[in-house]
Parts: structure tokens; sequence; C-alpha cells
């Protein structure tokens, strides 16, 4: 919990307060924290302090997201040093774990940096913020792939790769189990971009453990009938649209077409209304995966499954589903939220059923594909997803194509 900031901080001048104060919000809370209100109470300065020092919440947030891509730099410089040596090819995958255990250590900056992507999924206000990081990650991940002599696609698939991997493990963890589960994910991802996936295991025990643990595999509860159904499928539309922030009784009343007391009747309060909307988005993700069986028939191309997956994850506009964007605020949300860390264990331990059935559609492939084949890429096309919203909407669907077929390419190919 934060905790009042005394006015007197001598290292701090007040802007680098807010700043800084802004940053603990939007890690802990998001982008809806960020209130004059809170920042008020937490620095000790005037509600007009923002607007004297950053002409207000928009220009505050874009000095915030600046401050933390520069700390992120510093960060990638450090790591793009260990380099210079030239090092083995075969010492990859521990840099690479390495790095995405700092990551995950080292939250804040990165959560506020995917704040700013869930920002600029919806709105044009930080977007040009959003593409300069996407361009320097890519340019860092460009500089670490050739170093270790990996092939053409490992840097998407690296950079994409570390993006989603914070959403899925970063926080603080539920179980011990999660730095275990992520090495797994990493071995694999490494094996794979080295051409040497015979050489690691197959067992994908660590998810399996995490579904067992909390008896997912067989917890798929029917979402509400009637209208707390109505209002909880509403609950995600806004969810997915609006996200958190703009998650209310009333906006759901809007969408739905009931009455404010209709809804705040079937859910009194916020926190129920958050836990309807991901669960009827959880219960209809595993009715899609269910239903889906693949034809042992249609093989098809890597640059037309990835076209394939990018139409799934953009329309023609660059929108992407309010549901995907529901869920992605689910495993932010979950970060912070400790109530909400139940949904997230179900959504990271069933990670990869849809992807499953992309690989087994590969017109070849170096090596047979598992589950956990399965993991890495559908944990390589989230966080392509979220890089892709830095662009404008109109070149999303496009890029995506492009990205996922190198990522693939290298993963697979």
């Amino acid at each position: 919990m934060l905790s009042a900031m005394p006015s007197t901080a001598a290292s701090l001048s007040a802007r680098e307060r807010l700043i800084a104060t802004a940053a603990e919000l939007l890690a802990t809370g998001g982008l809806r924290s960020v209130t004059a209100r809170a920042l008020a109470d937490l620095t000790g300065q005037s509600a007009s302090a923002v607007n004297y020092h950053f002409a207000g919440r928009e220009g505050l947030l874009a000095a915030t997201f600046e401050a933390a891509a520069e700390r992120v730099a510093h960060m990638r410089a450090a790591w793009a040093a260990s380099l210079r040596a030239g090092p083995p090819p075969e010492a990859f995958a521990s840099w690479f774990a390495a790095f995405n255990l700092q990551r995950v250590a080292a939250a804040p900056p990165f959560l506020v940096l995917r704040e700013m992507r869930h920002d600029a999924a919806r709105s044009p206000a930080h977007r040009g913020l959003a593409r300069h990081e996407l361009e320097a990650s890519d340019a860092f991940w460009r500089q670490a792939t050739a170093a270790f002599q990996l092939p053409p696609g490992a840097a998407e698939a690296c950079a994409d790769f570390a993006e989603a991997i914070l959403g899925i493990h970063g926080g603080p963890p539920d179980h011990p189990d999660q730095t275990a589960w992520l090495i797994e994910s990493v071995n694999r991802h490494c094996a794979r971009l080295r051409g040497a996936r015979g050489a690691t295991s197959g067992w994908d025990g660590w998810r399996q453990l995490a579904r067992s643990r909390a008896g997912l595999i067989d917890r798929v509860e029917a979402p509400p009938a009637g209208g707390a159904g109505r209002i909880a499928a509403a609950a995600a539309e806004v969810l997915g649209r609006d996200g958190l922030a703009g998650l209310t009784h009333r906006a759901v009343a809007a969408e739905v077409g009931l009455s404010l007391a209709a809804v705040s009747g079937a859910f009194p309060s916020r926190v129920s209304l958050v836990r309807a909307a991901f669960d009827h988005l959880i219960a209809s993700i595993h009715t899609v995966r269910g239903g889906v069986v693949p034809d042992p028939g249609d093989r098809r191309p890597i640059a037309e499954l990835a076209q394939e997956m990018a139409e799934a994850l953009f329309d023609a506009e660059g929108a992407a589903p309010a549901g995907l964007l529901a869920l992605d605020e689910l495993l932010s949300a979950a970060i912070r939220e400790p109530d909400l860390r139940r949904d997230a264990e179900d959504l990271r331990a069933s990670r990869g059923e849809n992807s499953a059935v992309l690989l087994l559609r590969m017109s070849h492939a170096t090596d047979p594909v598992d589950g956990l084949d399965a993991h890495i890429l559908s944990i390589v096309a989230t966080g392509a997803m979220r890089s892709a919203y830095a662009l404008e909407p109109e070149m999303r669907r496009a890029w995506l194509a492009t990205r996922i077929t190198a990522s693939i390419t290298a993963l697979f190919g």
C-alpha cells in the first residue's frame, strides 16, 4: 500500500516527486489510480500542482512514461555491455533467463511501460512514446541475438517473449514454482531458437502442476444465467473497450440496457462486477477451446497461418477484440489485486491451447511439437499483439502478420 510522501523530501524536487508517485500508482493501480487527489495525498502538494508542472494529467503521464523508458534503457545498456566479449551461443539460455528474471524482479518501470501500451491500444495520446519504446526494444534484441549468432527472426521472438512474460509471471509470485515455470519456458524457447529442441525436456510439468494445484483442469464454471449472465457479458464488453477505469455500474447498465439498480442489485460492489466480467471471459474462452478440433489434412505455410492469427487479433481497422483486451486487463490487474489471482492462474495454465491447434496445422516443422511449444507460441503472440498497440491502427494487422511469421519461422520452421 502506498503511504504519504513527505513534501520536504530533500532528494527530489516537487516535479520529480509527482513523477515518482505517478509511476508507483501506475505500477500498483494502473491508469485509473493516477488522480489529482491521490497525487496530492501522497506528495503533500496541492491538487493544482499537476497543472502547474505538467499542464495537466496527460503531460504528467507522458513525463512518467518517459522516465520509465529511460530507466529501462539503462538496464538494457547494462545487459548489452555483457555481450561485448562475444558470449558462446550455448550460453544464450542462461543469459536470457537471467534477463527475464530481472525484468520480473525489477517490475515497476516495466509495469509503467505496459500501462503505456495498454493506453496506446485505445488512445493515440501516448502512441508516439510507445512506438519509440518498441523501436528501442527491437534494436536491443537485434544486437543481443546477433551476439549469440541466432537465426533471423530470433530478435522478434525474443522481444515479444520478454514483453509478454511480465504479464504472465510478473509481480509478487503466487507460488514459488512461478520461477521454475518461467525457466522451463525460457529453456524451451531458447532451445527452439538454437535448433536443439531434442535436447530439452518435454515435461511441461510446472504449467500442469499449476492447473492441478488449483483444480483448474476440471474447474470451468458455467456463466450465470438470465439477467446476471447478460450483465456479466456486458461488463466484459465494457472492460475490453474502456479498460478497468471505464468498468462502472453505470457504464454496464448503459451497455446492457438495464437500470442502474438492476446492475447494482446483481453485483453490489465493483469487485463483484469485475469478477463477473472475468468469469464470463474465462468461461467463454474455455468453451471456444473445447470446440476446436484440428483437421489432420489441413496443413498450411507459416506465413498463411500467421496472417490468420493476425486477422483474429486485429480487425481490418486495427482494433483488437474487446475480449482479448479484457483478458489482458485481467493479467495486469491480477498483479495488483490478490482477489483476482486465481482467475489469472487459470489463464496462465490454460495458455497455448489455441496455439496448439495452429502448430498442428503447420505444413512442416523441424521437430514434433507439444504443449510446451504451444505455450511458448502463445507467449510470443501475446507479446507481439501488445507491441502492435504502439502502431497506428491501420498498420497493425499487416505488421503483426509479418512479425509472427518471423517468430514462428525462427522457432519452428
